[in-house]
């Protein structure tokens, strides 16, 4: 079968010294198999001077790489090449100083973030477990660490035998000090100004108009101990870029928002808790008229994938002991269920579900806005001193409007038995007689219908 280069298999057609950054790359990645004696295409080529490699290859990957290889003489229609087998390191190895992984078929050298998330990877560390030296307790906020301790009374989930008075105590308890020096966690979690020692460590929030989602109508930064972030964001979002709907049950009034509170509040948290604080940007939050998104910065941990997040999955831990804190806390219910628990309120609560991607080195979490049958059932007689050429198709189309917000030209004109001219007619003087409107695109939007009543009553 002819050879192909992969995330575990390099050709080459001679051997050179810097293959040794390839065998490095396996022992960092995977695994990995390198041949000398064939061609990029897989064709074999051949090499004449398999016995010295044999020789000298072992001993030279082990005294500078310090690993042992299996190296073997390969022989197919007369012609000899040779085979080097890496097995995965359970340490990091560097070439010349420097550290490589496998992509694929690329070797790549890690640098800045990367590097040291893998060095922390290697040594079964985290970010957050990294102490921080010459900082005060005094920088430890009280009050939060207060409310901390409550929440995790509440939980049933406080760690045996603390002192819940003794703040040293409980961060011992909880890894969040080692040896009397704070951890990373343990300041952007509860220290009173995060920012000091992490400048990114806030959340930017922007409500924004327009057709091209650009236009910036109003912002808020918020920037508190990341223990508080939560109930800080939640409270804001409700106070000044969300509406709620009102109905009625009787003299009950009920309050539904207009996106997944639990589903909101839960992809907060995932943000805050996955977050790579070790980056170059904010956690943001963006308001639109349709839809809002979060984006957060910190790739999938491997071998996690968009896909994984709609599944069952194990969780991938970049902050393991943020994740502990909001998990005693009782914020958090259970690793790696957070983007089903997501889903799964969104199918309850009749909302369209929650959409994830990977945009630039982050995930970003998209809402889709949910409109409300009472706001789609408008009394038709707010049209009969509209500018409407047809009344009665009027009537007709606003009444599969409301109950079809999704609704297609098309469908209509099928519906109602006229041509999708006449259709695009009616719509459009609907739209300028100010009845209806248009969320979103042509193709995945919605028509959603304005209540003239309402703006009466206003007056």
């Amino acid at each position: 079968m002819t050879l192909k280069e992969s995330q575990h298999i390099e050709l080459k057609e001679s051997w050179r010294d810097e293959s040794l950054k390839t065998l490095s790359a396996f022992a960092n990645t995977s695994g990995g198999r390198l041949y000398v004696g064939i061609r990029d295409d897989g064709s074999i080529c051949g090499i004449n001077n398999t016995t010295k490699l044999l020789e000298d290859l072992p001993n030279k990957i082990t005294n500078i790489l310090g690993i042992r290889a299996n190296v073997r003489e390969r022989k197919k229609n007369n012609l000899k090449y040779i085979e080097i087998g890496v097995t995965k390191s359970p340490y990091p190895i560097s070439y010349h100083g420097s550290f490589y992984v496998r992509s694929g078929s690329v070797t790549r050298e890690l640098n800045g973030n990367a590097l040291q998330h893998f060095l922390l990877t290697a040594n079964n560390l985290t970010w957050d477990e990294i102490t921080v030296p010459n900082i005060s307790w005094n920088d430890i906020d009280e009050n939060t660490v207060r409310l901390f301790v409550r929440k995790a009374i509440r939980a049933n989930r406080l760690p045996l035998d603390v002192d819940e008075n003794n703040i040293q105590d409980l961060f011992e308890k909880l890894e969040l000090s080692q040896n009397g020096l704070l951890t990373r966690a343990a300041l952007l979690l509860f220290s009173k100004r995060p920012t000091r020692y992490f400048l990114l460590a806030v959340c930017k929030i922007g409500r924004f108009g327009g057709n091209n989602h650009f236009d910036l109508i109003t912002d808020d930064v918020i920037e508190c101990p990341l223990f508080q972030m939560p109930d800080r964001i939640m409270e804001l979002l409700m106070a000044k870029y969300l509406q709620k709907n009102f109905t009625y049950s009787g003299l009950q009034r009920i309050e539904t928002l207009e996106y997944p509170e639990i589903a909101l509040r839960e992809a907060i948290l995932n943000a805050i808790i996955h977050r790579d604080y070790g980056g170059n940007t904010f956690f943001t939050i963006k308001v639109f008229d349709d839809s809002m998104e979060l984006w957060n910065q910190g790739e999938l941990m491997s071998p996690l994938d968009i896909k994984s997040l709609k599944k069952q999955h194990l969780s991938r831990l970049r902050n393991k002991l943020m994740a502990n804190v909001f998990y005693r806390s009782g914020q958090i219910e259970a690793w790696g269920q957070g983007t089903l628990k997501m889903m799964e309120d969104a199918r309850i609560g009749e909302y369209s579900l929650p959409e994830f991607e990977t945009f630039e080195d982050g995930i970003l979490v998209k809402f889709n806005k949910k409109i409300f049958r009472e706001q789609q059932i408008a009394d038709v007689s707010d049209i009969k001193h509209a500018d409407v050429s047809d009344i009665k198709y009027a009537e007709n189309i606003l009444k599969l409007i409301g109950e079809k917000p999704k609704i297609t030209v098309k469908k209509i004109a099928e519906e109602l038995s006229m041509s999708e001219r006449n259709v695009k007619r009616i719509l459009t003087e609907l739209v300028n007689a100010k009845i209806i409107d248009r969320i979103g695109s042509k193709k995945t939007g919605l028509w959603i219908i304005i209540s003239n009543n309402t703006e009466n009553d206003n007056k």
